[in-house]
C-alpha cells in the first residue's frame, strides 16, 4: 500500500511540475508579440490587451434610472429570467460571440430588471464603465460582480467574460 501512496505521490507531483512549467510559458507567450527563431520565419504569438471595470456612479444612476443608452447594444449574461449582468456596447465594436446574449432593450424591461437583480442576488448591482487598455470607453456594465476579463481585440472587436451567480447561492 505504501508503494501506491508513494507512487501516485510521485505522478502528483510531476503533473503539478508540468502545470507550473505551462503556466510560465502560456504567460511570457501571451506578452510576446512574436518569436525570432534562427532558420525559420517570425512566428506570431497572441498579444493580449487587458481593458477594466471602473465603478462610475453616473452609469449607475444610468441603470438605475431605467435609461437606455441609443448608441449601445445591450446584452445580458445569466440563466434564469433575471440577468446576472446588463452589458452595453458602443455600436462601434463588436462584442466576440459566446455566452452574452443580445436583447432588444426596452425601458419596462430594464426597469423589471435592474429591480429584481437588486433584490434576489443578495449584493446590490452597481453600474461600470467598460473601458478599453488606453483607458477609453467602449461599454457600460450593471452587476453585483465588478470584476472581470475584458480583452481588445484587433478591428475594434472586444471580450468580455460573463460574471459567475453573484450572491451567496444558486443562480436564480
Amino acid at each position: 500500500m505504501e508503494q501506491i501512496m508513494t507512487g501516485m505521490w510521485n505522478r502528483l507531483q510531476q503533473k503539478q511540475n508540468w502545470i507550473l512549467v505551462l503556466s510560465v510559458f502560456i504567460f511570457m507567450v501571451s506578452s510576446v508579440y512574436a518569436f525570432d527563431l534562427p532558420n525559420f520565419k517570425s512566428l506570431k504569438m497572441p498579444s493580449f490587451r487587458y481593458g477594466k471595470l471602473k465603478r462610475d456612479r453616473e452609469v449607475n444612476r444610468i441603470f438605475q434610472t431605467y435609461r437606455i443608452l441609443g448608441d449601445h447594444k445591450y446584452y445580458t449574461s445569466g440563466q434564469g429570467k433575471i440577468p446576472h449582468a446588463i452589458l452595453g456596447v458602443q455600436k462601434e465594436f463588436k462584442l466576440r460571440p459566446g455566452i452574452w446574449k443580445p436583447v432588444k432593450l426596452t425601458t419596462p424591461m430594464l426597469r423589471n430588471w435592474v429591480t429584481k437583480m437588486d433584490n434576489i442576488y443578495g449584493y446590490p448591482p452597481y453600474g461600470s464603465r467598460v473601458l478599453d487598455d488606453n483607458g477609453q470607453q467602449v461599454g457600460v456594465w450593471y452587476s453585483s460582480k465588478q470584476w472581470t476579463t475584458i480583452i481588445i481585440e484587433e478591428n475594434k472587436e472586444i471580450a468580455i467574460l460573463a460574471p459567475e451567480p453573484p450572491g451567496f447561492g444558486e443562480a436564480q
